[in-house]
């Protein structure tokens, strides 16, 4: 009876996270024709604890520079299926609008996922994995 009640709270807990998300989803991101992707959004850094072997190449063979740090995404096989290297999005997490290219890839095991680049191990155990939002933005 237990297990009923704690796989009945945590159904009811991850509905009332979707609505939320969905509902303070800021406007201007409702009005595009876009594919929406409801995604599990986590974070890496350019460590070999994140990336391996890789030395700070992602997979578009762009070397990880500062700058790149908050403003580049990994996309899940799945999703990167659809899109080309440098395509940019809008990430809606943790109530913020990021706004973040795609030039890295994840392991094919992940469905679903996207992964924010930081600029440390620490950054990205304080973000942690939060449901999110990804919108490609128009090709202007």
């Amino acid at each position: 009876m237990l297990k009923i009640v704690k796989m009945m709270s945590l159904y009811f807990l991850a509905a009332t996270l979707c609505e939320q998300t969905a509902a303070s989803l800021p406007q201007n991101m409702l009005v595009t024709d876009a594919a929406i992707h409801h995604v599990m959004v986590s974070a890496y850094a350019n460590s070999p604890k994140c990336t391996g072997s890789r030395g700070g190449i992602m997979s578009s063979a762009v070397k990880i520079r500062p700058e790149h740090y908050g403003k580049v995404v990994a996309l899940s096989q799945d999703i990167a299926r659809q899109y080309r290297f440098g395509d940019r999005f809008n990430l809606w997490v943790k109530g913020r609008v990021h706004d973040v290219a795609f030039q890295d890839r994840m392991p094919g095991r992940h469905r679903g996922k996207v992964d924010l680049l930081l600029p440390s191990v620490q950054s990205c155990r304080q973000f942690g994995r939060n449901p999110g939002i990804l919108v490609p933005r128009d090709k202007a």
